[in-house]
């Protein structure tokens, strides 16, 4: 008979709400030191596990789609850190009859003197919600096809006004020009992977890899953000002289566009934003620091979750919910980490990722 962690275990107030609401909820929990798993019933169901075989680490990977596997890995390897011992993904299984599950599976690591010593957690059978999901990126196919043709019209009206300016011999709104154009490449090309013309969900993001110079690249972010945002000064630190990673410099322009963002959204009233870039001998971090209103402790745990916005009682930001779950996916699939941590200023919040040289 499978233990139940309750007493146990540090389960948060969230878990034990759903563990009463949803009877497809399953429960495991493995010893590190002995690798030996205990579940329930329920999870063996959500896993498409038979009853009566023996259940290891490796046969619940051999569960999971090759292409998810990834998103357990990733989401584990962080979950080994004190500081950030909690863990939250959606990954796929194929059960016995060959139908496809979609689960979402959190828990947490429990420490002894620091040190990992067992991972507890819970899975639920979310397929339902997934179809759902796939109806509204039919939607969302039928809307990007629709955006495409005046988008193209855009560009060619500013290859236009480019050109125009160049021969008079304009720099300055050459350079304003340039940048927009810049800007309706990077639209064009999100839109045409929002949903990719054969299949409606795309599993994972496709990097294309290269030598990325993270010191140029913070500079041209900063560059742009100072367009948008003149009010607000950018400081840049750079504590290494190791700064060539590789990477997708997009997808990585990507993360450093929304954290910075997000800390000027987050920072109302404040002037000042600071980017520290630091590096060991397995990789490197960028760090982006404010001074603003601050999230709280169990909010820092979820803001990389898809649609979770940050609620204040005295302040809401507008937006998606999109940009910080895309910023830790881009992290994952180029095998960093991604976290945020309070000011040990008093105020305000530091978002961080790391990326690995290898």
């Amino acid at each position: 008979m499978p233990r139940i962690f309750f007493n146990s275990a540090r389960i948060s107030e969230e878990h034990l709400a759903i563990a009463l609401s949803q009877v497809a909820l399953g429960f495991w929990e493995m010893d590190l030191n002995t690798k030996i798993i205990e579940c329930t019933t329920q999870n063996r169901i959500n896993l498409g596990l038979s009853m009566d075989e023996p259940i290891t680490e490796q046969r619940i990977i051999e569960a999971i789609l090759p292409e998810d596997r990834w998103r357990r890995e990733s989401e584990i390897k962080n979950a080994m850190h004190p500081d950030s011992p909690t863990y939250n993904f959606e990954i796929r299984v194929r059960h016995a009859d060959q139908k496809v599950h979609w689960l979402h599976v959190r828990g947490t690591v429990i420490f002894e003197n620091l040190l990992p010593v067992r991972i507890i957690g819970t899975t639920i059978d979310v397929s339902k919600k997934k179809e759902i999901e796939t109806l509204r990126d039919e939607l969302l196919n039928i809307t990007t096809h629709e955006l495409k043709s005046p988008l193209s019209i855009v560009k060619g009206y500013l290859q236009l006004l480019y050109k125009f300016i160049s021969e008079i011999g304009d720099n300055k709104h050459r350079l304003i020009t340039e940048r927009a154009i810049s800007a309706n490449a990077k639209i064009e090309r999100l839109i045409e992977e929002i949903i990719p013309a054969n299949q409606h969900i795309k599993s994972e993001l496709i990097l294309k890899k290269e030598p990325v110079d993270l010191h140029q690249l913070i500079k041209e972010v900063i560059s742009n953000a100072n367009l948008v945002h003149e009010e607000i000064e950018i400081n840049f630190t750079c504590l290494t002289g190791t700064y060539i990673v590789s990477g997708d410099k997009y997808r990585i322009s990507q993360v450093l566009t929304n954290l910075v963002n997000n800390a000027i959204k987050y920072s109302p009233g404040e002037s000042t934003i600071d980017i520290e870039l630091s590096g060991d001998a397995s990789g490197i971090r960028v760090s982006i620091i404010d001074n603003g209103i601050g999230i709280a402790e169990q909010q820092r745990e979820k803001v990389f979750q898809k649609f979770y916005r940050i609620a204040n009682t005295s302040h809401l930001v507008e937006g998606s919910g999109i940009g910080l779950y895309l910023c830790a996916e881009i992290i994952a699939h180029h095998r960093g980490r991604i976290g945020m941590v309070s000011n040990p200023a008093g105020k305000g919040t530091i978002a961080f990722f790391e990326l690995p040289f290898n």
